[in-house]
């Protein structure tokens, strides 16, 4: 099940939540059992009421994957300091538009607007382990090789949510990542066409693999079902602070070249079969160029463009922008900052009144509502 909330791009798997909850079940019930006298009385009244209290133990089986607005750094071989972070992309259904291309109507999935000027960077979070693949036009952004079907240990093709916190864009070599932008080639939408000379299709692909439950179960869950047997078996002022079932593990920044630092890959530590890929979700995520945005949609993007004080802020100069020739047909990104920073001026969001055939304005009224997305 795929779903997007406060846009953010939820992979969850109920089905996997219903056999962990009824191992919890059989699990308190033979402690229960085994349980003296004296332990039951630090216990709630009721077998009902303890399976509840140890039921507050299992995840959620999901994970989020959020799509983080950044400046689009140009490739001058210069060092710059970690660009900064501008909030989410807004994300939607491409059910919800009509007038979205065929291509896109029939992969499902999301859609979210870019600036010329603007690149992303994923962030992740997961209640449960999770095996992430993520590539774009025929590539993997993991390794920067084929896109090739299934998991693969070496080099590995997939990162671990629940350990590795965010991924930069696609790892091209060994000092280098090409971050993620839209590109105009196929109506504006990313591609890979910079890494494999061709484009397959566009945006981005993500598949998730959940851990086996049983895995889960083993090397998780079951210890911390029993942390909390011993938590409820001690005194209030002596139990320990509580810890989660996840780890976020530990991340290494290393400096690389193209203003970019690249995030070390973190290891699978289950091991390659332990990846229950029967239960895998697949979502494709189209990135669509602002003005492609408005003429498929009818609406304006909701976010403004990156400004020249943005850039300055992150140690780029006006020389490094001017001289820049951009991926998206040849103008400088100081070019495109002129040429948005001018729309801006003529925007709605400056107060002036939009002009008549430019495009809706749409206010969300309810990010915060879950939306179902169409899988793959």
């Amino acid at each position: 099940m795929i779903e997007l909330q406060s846009d953010e791009l939820i992979f969850a798997f109920p089905e996997l939540l219903d056999q962990l909850r009824t191992k919890v079940r059989v699990w308190v019930d033979d402690r229960l059992e085994s349980a003296t006298n004296d332990e039951k009385n630090l216990l709630p009244s009721s077998r009902e009421e303890v399976h509840r209290t140890f039921a507050e133990c299992l995840p959620r089986v999901s994970s989020a994957v959020s799509f983080q607005r950044t400046l689009r750094l140009p490739d001058t071989g210069k060092d710059y300091a970690v660009p900064l972070g501008m909030g989410r992309f807004p994300l939607y259904p491409v059910d919800v538009f009509a007038g979205v291309p065929e291509s896109w109507r029939q992969r499902g999935g999301i859609m979210m607007p870019l600036h010329k000027t603007e690149a992303m960077w994923l962030s992740f979070y997961a209640d449960y382990p999770m095996a992430l693949r993520i590539g774009g036009g025929g590539r993997c952004a993991v390794t920067g090789g084929p896109w090739v079907p299934g998991l693969v240990a070496s080099p590995q093709n997939y990162v671990i949510l629940g350990s590795q916190p965010w991924l930069d864009g696609f790892h091209v070599g060994p000092v280098e990542v090409r971050q993620f932008a839209a590109q105009p080639q196929g109506q504006g939408l990313l591609s890979a066409h910079a890494l494999s000379g061709e484009e397959r299709w566009g945006g981005l692909q993500l598949q998730a693999c959940p851990l086996q439950p049983d895995e889960f179960w083993r090397q998780i869950l079951r210890d911390a079902l029993s942390q909390r047997w011993d938590e409820l078996m001690t005194p209030v002022a002596f139990r320990p602070l509580r810890q989660t079932a996840v780890s976020s593990g530990a991340a290494e920044w290393t400096t690389k070249t193209n203003g970019k630092l690249r995030l070390k890959i973190l290891e699978d530590p289950y091991g390659l079969r332990k990846w229950d890929s029967t239960h895998s979700s697949r979502c494709f995520a189209h990135l669509c160029l602002a003005e492609d945005w408005q003429r498929l949609t009818g609406i304006r993007p909701p976010q403004l463009p990156p400004t020249m004080a943005d850039y300055r802020a992150a140690g780029v100069s006006l020389a490094d922008l001017e001289g820049n020739e951009s991926d998206n047909g040849g103008d400088s990104i100081l070019s495109e900052l002129l040429a948005e920073g001018a729309s801006r001026s003529r925007s709605p969001f400056s107060g002036s009144n939009p002009p008549q055939g430019t495009g809706r304005i749409v206010f969300r009224l309810n990010p915060d509502l879950r939306q179902h997305v169409r899988e793959f």
